[in-house]
């Protein structure tokens, strides 16, 4: 792991999380802004490491680990062109729970046989994706956030004023 990122990622000692996970998620948490607690819930850990790993092989995200300890776990300092697509990708798949297809210079690098395309992990990487949560949405029939909520400001937004709320067809004629 990341010497400068290695620290407890649940506070419930008594879940286990594979080491290299574990790993994979203070990376990703570097990557993404998002903290472990909210990259764990998502429950796409263990499968987006594996991901992860069969896509660019072990070898090369042991380099990328290795990379993103040498820049201090800034992925903008990432120098290594292979090391900075890994870092988009995985950025990518917790964002949208999409693998992207790699840079070609970086696939033919890595000298992988597998396709180099883009393709959806698994149905629930959907509902899960990390960009859902950076406006407080819903995925579109998946995760239907109840009966009216529609009426309701989003979080953060001020409240209506009266004048407005009538406006807006809420609270009754103007």
């Amino acid at each position: 792991m990341i010497p400068e990122l290695n620290r407890t990622a649940l506070e419930d000692e008594s879940v286990e999380v594979p080491p290299p996970v574990a790993g994979f998620i203070d990376i990703s948490e570097r990557l993404t802004g998002f903290e472990a607690f909210d990259l764990y819930a998502t429950g796409m850990a263990q499968l987006y490491h594996d991901t992860t790993v069969d896509q660019v092989g072990r070898e090369a995200v042991g380099r990328f680990i290795d990379d993103m300890a040498a820049a201090g776990g800034d992925p903008d300092r990432l120098v290594d062109e292979t090391s900075r697509d890994i870092a988009r990708a995985v950025t990518h798949l917790w964002y949208l729970g999409v693998w992207p297809a790699l840079a070609r210079s970086v696939h033919r690098a890595l000298g992988r046989e597998k396709a180099n395309v883009a393709f959806t992990v698994a149905p629930e990487a959907y509902p899960e994706g990390l960009v859902w949560r950076t406006f407080h949405g819903h995925p579109p029939g998946a995760k239907a956030p109840g009966f009216g909520t529609w009426a309701d400001p989003p979080p953060g937004a001020p409240p209506l004023t009266p004048p407005e709320r009538a406006a807006h067809g809420a609270g009754g004629a103007a």
